[in-house]
């Protein structure tokens, strides 16, 4: 296993932008009251089974990741408020980096990937879709600001089905789901404020499904929604809380190959895994510094091997864990 390497107080972050600020201190201040970055009792965590990333702006180095995708090349790209997109290796060896065109309004939130090896990024404060291939160089680019049918407000995340068509979730003024043609022509957007039971808010993270079905973390309704290929509501797992089952600030998401989700919880400092109907099977980490402890985990993804890689985002560095072993799981204290 790797070495842990702690944070930097020399690094400079740079200061979030207003909303994000917002909804970050909100989160802090949650598990301020849920119990601080320890509780009295509470379990050992289990130890990662590797972790890389450290504070600072150099290969191998993180300010804020946010999001994370595995490529059809097996290589594993990741974003940070910087706005660097750097691709990894499976064992968490440095490979290359590259830019956005812009930074100076905001960070990507969102990553995606497709079959034929191209990155999708959810360029949030550009208000567009950018379209690399494996190498980092730009290929297209879609998307402009607005309410209108395939304009966005803020992009969080992009899903790439079977068929090539593309989900892309947002929030701020419209917090939707839109659905796209593999031309990138807009099809209906769902999810909207007007969709009662199914409306979102701050939908932060998709999941295109094997059976074509559309998992959505709806994040500041504590919930994972479902939805069919044609944007009707399935229903939803998930409620306010920090028990089992229930869910504080859901930012990431994906599945496992026995069907099961993993879910990143910002607002619990923890991963908690669901079976395909449900039901909590338990979680793991704990807030704090050290190993096997998160701060604010913004993403995961899915590895070979069914791996799970968390992107750490407070602690400005990524851990992976065995997502089937029961002995990753436990109850929540």
């Amino acid at each position: 296993m790797r070495r842990l390497i702690g944070r930097s107080k020399r690094a400079y972050k740079p200061p979030p932008p207003r909303h994000e600020w917002l909804t970050a201190a909100c989160a802090v201040l949650i598990a301020a009251l849920a119990g601080g970055c320890a509780q009295d009792g509470a379990s050992a965590p289990t130890a990662p089974l590797l972790a890389f990333g450290r504070t600072g702006m150099g290969p191998g180095e993180f300010s804020y990741p946010r999001a994370a995708v595995l490529g059809s090349d097996e290589l594993v790209r990741i974003v940070d408020k910087a706005a660097r997109i750097q691709s990894y290796s499976l064992d968490g060896g440095f490979l290359r980096d590259w830019k956005t065109p812009e930074m100076q309004a905001g960070m990507p939130t969102g990553l995606g990937a497709d079959n034929e090896g191209r990155i999708y990024v959810a360029d949030t404060h550009y208000a567009r879709v950018l379209i690399y291939d494996s190498q980092g160089r730009l290929l297209e680019k879609f998307g402009s600001f607005g309410t209108g049918p395939g304009q966005f407000g803020l992009p969080t995340d992009v899903a790439v089905a079977r068929d090539g068509c593309l989900y892309v979730s947002e929030y701020g003024v419209n917090d939707r789901v839109s659905k796209f043609t593999p031309q990138h022509e807009w099809l209906f957007s769902f999810g909207g404020k007007d969709a009662g039971q199914a409306a979102l808010r701050r939908p932060q993270s998709l999941l295109v499904a094997p059976d074509d079905t559309v998992w959505v973390a709806d994040a500041c309704n504590h919930r994972i929604c479902h939805f069919d290929a044609a944007g009707r509501f399935l229903g939803s797992i998930g409620k306010p809380g920090r028990g089992s089952g229930e869910l504080r600030f859901p930012y990431g998401l994906d599945r496992l190959s026995d069907g099961s989700f993993v879910v990143a919880e910002f607002g619990n400092n923890r991963v908690q895994r669901f079976d395909s109907s449900g039901r909590s099977l338990g979680v793991w980490g704990t807030p704090g510094r050290g190993p096997g402890q998160l701060a604010y985990p913004w993403a995961v993804a899915a590895l070979p091997a069914d791996r799970v890689l968390i992107v750490d985002s407070g602690n400005n560095r990524v851990q992976v864990i065995d997502g089937l072993a029961r002995s990753t799981w436990r109850s929540p204290e």
